[in-house]
């Protein structure tokens, strides 16, 4: 006979709102001294919230929603979970699952509350960014005063188990979705199955867990406080297949002269590949000579570059090599298939001849192309200003 699943709400309430919901039950047991071991718990929360151990009240406003002027802006301030502690003390929860912030959410809000409280202004405004799922480096870059992970969240719960058939079926979805997380960013998995199938080719955090094995954390320059840091990983989709990038080096030109090297993973009818990309914008027939010359110029370095590599035949990477006759913005120099089927003999060194075709190029197109380039740049920048 077959196990009976376990009838569980959050199997069904997957969304946000579930869990903007189970947020707020869970910071309302402050409210309710007739079960002291969730109050306990509703405790821990708040203090982890706002760093204060004496709270006497505890208001919660679920879909917090004005709209505002700020500076002569409108805003529209639609916070996920407002709390406010002791009468003064507002904090901001910004809730997700797997998705991440946008336009400056957090920031947006806490100026729009100060307006909104102008005439009895609150002592502090605390933002929390509050999400279980997948990390990744748009969450790190997050601004806000408190990070709450997935992690954090289970270890909490952990202890109430036994008090709430409702933290229990939370925790179990959680426990659940944080295991499926791990599992997935074995990239090279499963074994023996048409490449189509494999992690790298349909999640995200596949294609970002080996991106990140390629260019550890420790390349990321967020001193430059820019959105788009070189070595930051970003994610999209083309078609609904997913695809991961990390810029290597790119310009802070206006949008007419910008442009980036960088590196993607993605998949094509032959199977996941990752690849070694310039985008110059604005390509146009007024440049198309000029771009023409520059990109067979860089696909010729490219080709100079592997050919000197000792591992070029034992990996293939002659192969890999891509002439490009620059008609595009965007062109790949380097394009190489990714094959597991001998990973644990093969990784370190297929890493370790990415990581140095990567440092090879942007060293040699530092030194080699780009002051001609950015003198270019610069003249037709100001032609057209």
């Amino acid at each position: 006979m077959k196990k009976a699943i376990r009838n569980n709400l959050f199997s069904f309430a997957t969304s946000e709102l579930a869990q903007d919901a189970f947020i707020c039950w869970c910071l309302n047991w402050f409210n309710a001294p007739s079960k002291p071991a969730l109050q306990e718990m509703a405790k821990k929360i708040i203090a982890k919230l706002t760093n204060i151990e004496e709270i006497f009240s505890v208001e919660i406003l679920r879909q917090f929603s004005r709209k505002v002027t700020v500076d002569g802006k409108r805003i529209h301030v639609k916070i996920d979970i407002l709390v406010v502690v002791n009468k003064n003390i507002a904090v901001i929860i910004e809730d997700k699952t797997n998705s991440n912030e946008h336009d400056q959410q957090i920031e947006r809000y806490k100026r729009g509350l100060q307006e909104i409280y102008k005439e009895k202004p609150l002592s502090k405004i605390i933002t929390v960014y509050w999400k279980t799922g997948f990390y990744n480096d748009w969450d790190d870059v997050t601004v806000a005063d408190v990070k709450i992970t997935g992690e954090y969240v289970r270890n909490l719960l952990a202890d109430y188990l036994n008090e709430s058939e409702i933290i229990k079926d939370y925790f179990d979805c959680l426990e659940a979705n944080l295991q499926w997380v791990e599992e997935h960013k074995q990239y090279w998995l499963p074994f023996g199955v048409p490449w189509w199938e494999l992690n790298i080719v349909n999640y995200h955090v596949a294609q970002y867990t080996f991106l990140r094995e390629i260019f550890p954390k420790e390349r990321w320059d967020k001193s430059t406080g820019r959105y788009e840091g070189e070595y930051e990983i970003y994610m999209g989709s083309s078609f609904g297949r997913p695809w991961t990038q990390t810029v290597v080096k790119w310009s802070e030109f206006k949008k007419a002269e910008w442009y980036k090297l960088f590196w993607r993973i993605d998949s094509d009818k032959n199977g996941p590949y990752i690849s070694f990309r310039m985008c110059e914008w604005g390509y146009s027939k007024k440049k198309a000579e000029r771009h023409k010359k520059l990109y067979q110029k860089l696909s010729l370095l490219m080709a100079e570059i592997v050919e000197a590599m000792s591992d070029k035949d034992k990996l293939g990477l002659r192969e890999a090599v891509k002439s490009n006759n620059g008609g595009y913005n965007e062109a790949a120099f380097f394009h190489y298939h990714l094959d597991f089927s001998d990973w644990d003999k093969n990784k370190e060194m297929i890493i370790q001849a990415i990581r140095e075709i990567s440092d090879k190029f942007v060293e040699r197109f530092t030194r080699e192309v780009e002051p001609e380039f950015l003198e270019y740049k610069k003249e037709h920048a100001e032609k057209n200003s």
